[in-house]
């Protein structure tokens, strides 16, 4: 049986390899490219009625690439595609993501194909921990923001409770992916949030980017990627040049492709992938 790696790297190498699942990678991409316009476009009680449909149309063809590829090989491939297309859930506002969390719990519910039930479970966890991650980039980081002092950010972040959300849907998204691939598909989505935090380029800041993803204990390639984020979004919002700005999140896809396929060597069972087709 061939490794998830190989079938990753097939499919992520050559797009021709197999056209049904580029086709349907392809529509998973203009589903959520859709789901984008239909938000900036139509009213928010409008968007109450198309919603759901779009997001249920993005889990089910999820679902689909998961079946001819397998679990972890699937989600890899989809993460590196919103990379690429700079399309991602992330994108959504937190009350878009709302009415997203409403229809994928009944997508679990409804769901009695174990990969279908699986796949719905984790995107349900995906969206569970975007909503965590952007409190900690509202309330975490704002130190000179007199809105809110110290104590009425921990109070809030205890109110939301943040801390438990969070780990009780990275511990739901490790025991089905395991500890690599969660790892990578998290610190993705909080990268692709639309209003993540960002550090300022001021000299102060520039230690806390050196400082922090040391701190985060994790490998020298994930580690490196992290570095590579945060420059990025230091170079953007200094107003550096467009082409620079290319290389740099060129670099970001790279690494995050070498982080996919470390963290394919470590699927549990029910994630591996199938055969090369």
């Amino acid at each position: 049986m061939v490794s998830a790696t190989e079938v990753f790297l097939a499919h992520a190498n050559n797009s021709g390899f197999d056209p049904t699942v580029a086709e349907l990678r392809r529509s998973l991409t203009a589903a959520k490219q859709e789901a984008l316009t239909q938000v900036r476009t139509v009213a928010q009680d409008g968007l109450q009625q198309v919603m759901p449909g779009l997001y249920e149309r993005i889990v089910v063809t999820t679902i689909q690439i998961a079946a001819h590829v397998g679990l972890g090989v699937g989600l890899a491939l989809e993460a590196l595609d919103e990379v690429h297309s700079r399309t991602s859930l992330s994108l959504f506002s937190r009350e878009i993501r709302e009415m997203m969390t409403e229809t994928g719990v009944s997508l679990k519910r409804r769901h009695s194909n174990r990969i279908a039930k699986l796949v719905a479970e984790i995107e349900a966890q995906r969206l569970a921990w975007r909503h965590n991650h952007e409190f900690l980039s509202w309330l975490g980081f704002r130190r000179d923001d007199q809105r809110y002092t110290a104590l009425n950010r921990r109070e809030r972040l205890e109110a939301f409770k943040v801390q438990q959300r969070l780990l009780a849907s990275r511990d739901a998204v490790i025991t089905k992916l395991g500890v690599p691939l969660t790892t990578a598909l998290e610190g993705h989505d909080r990268f692709m949030l639309a209003n993540r935090w960002h550090l300022p380029p001021s000299p102060d800041h520039a230690v806390e980017r050196y400082v922090w993803p040391l701190l985060s204990l994790q490998s020298g390639p994930v580690t490196m990627l992290e570095y590579a984020r945060l420059e990025h979004d230091a170079f953007v919002d200094a107003g550096g040049a467009k082409d620079q700005a290319s290389a740099l999140f060129d670099k970001i896809a790279a690494a995050f492709k070498a982080q996919l396929i470390a963290a394919l060597e470590h699927l549990p069972e029910d994630a591996q992938a199938g055969v090369i087709v």
